[in-house]
């Protein structure tokens, strides 16, 4: 647990110096251009915006939504069939199916690597992972590996009755990995998964569904991969 605990606190460094970073450099391009005094610039307004590299290829779209790049592999189902389908075997076909009603866009920012594999995400509207439909709509950032197979994020998600959560996670090659939830019920936590079960650490109300509680409870609980509890340890007896 300490091992999980410590990598999710160098996720959690890694974004903050991310976005310490990136704003540095946005306002750092802000001032220098406002305080030349042979320059003068207004509101700039765009549709969208595509930053090439040195060999001319798409690396970073922004915009609302973000513009469509013949180098981008979510929006080219060739490549998706070339890079992806296969994983997933005998199914590949049925994949591609269900690939097909996957939201691509954002409503943001993504940055995509020399091969065109989304990296980094962020926005008020992400694209879903390449795994699955998302459940609820989110906001914030998102991190993929070199492949485009989402690895982790943080950001506010939102229900389809309109109720926030937040969360901010890691994900490995078998999945969610190490989570922080701040649920709209009231449950707060950290969830640990693996293939042999999950591990709840945290609190929440009365009938709270991620711990199964019919009263309050603040302590820890084991679930198996069947998600039957295993062992309990509470708090507020």
């Amino acid at each position: 647990m300490d091992t999980e605990l410590q990598q999710l606190k160098n996720q959690i460094n890694w974004m903050r110096w991310y976005v310490f970073i990136s704003s540095g450099v946005i306002l750092a391009f802000f001032i220098s251009s406002f305080t030349r005094p042979e320059q003068k610039f207004g509101i700039l307004r765009a549709k969208g915006i595509v930053i090439e590299d040195s060999a001319g290829r798409d690396r970073i779209l922004i915009g609302s939504p973000i513009p469509f790049s013949k180098h981008r592999v979510r929006t080219d189902t060739n490549l998706v069939r070339k890079y992806w389908a296969p994983r997933f075997e005998e199914q590949a076909d049925q994949y591609m199916k269900w690939y097909k009603d996957y939201y691509n866009g954002a409503e943001g920012i993504v940055v995509m690597n020399e091969k065109g594999f989304d990296r980094v995400l962020l926005g008020d509207k992400l694209a879903d992972p390449n795994t699955g439909k998302r459940m609820f709509q989110s906001a914030g950032i998102l991190w993929n590996d070199k492949e485009g197979w989402e690895l982790g994020g943080a950001g506010v998600n939102t229900t389809k009755d309109g109720k926030a959560r937040s969360v901010m996670g890691v994900d490995d090659k078998d999945g969610e990995a190490v989570h922080i939830i701040a649920l709209e019920d009231g449950t707060k936590g950290l969830v640990i998964g693996g293939e042999n079960g999950r591990l709840l650490i945290g609190m929440s109300k009365k009938d709270g569904q991620w711990f199964q509680n019919k009263e309050i409870f603040t302590g820890v609980k084991y679930f198996d991969s069947n998600g039957k509890l295993v062992w309990q340890q509470q708090m507020n007896q």
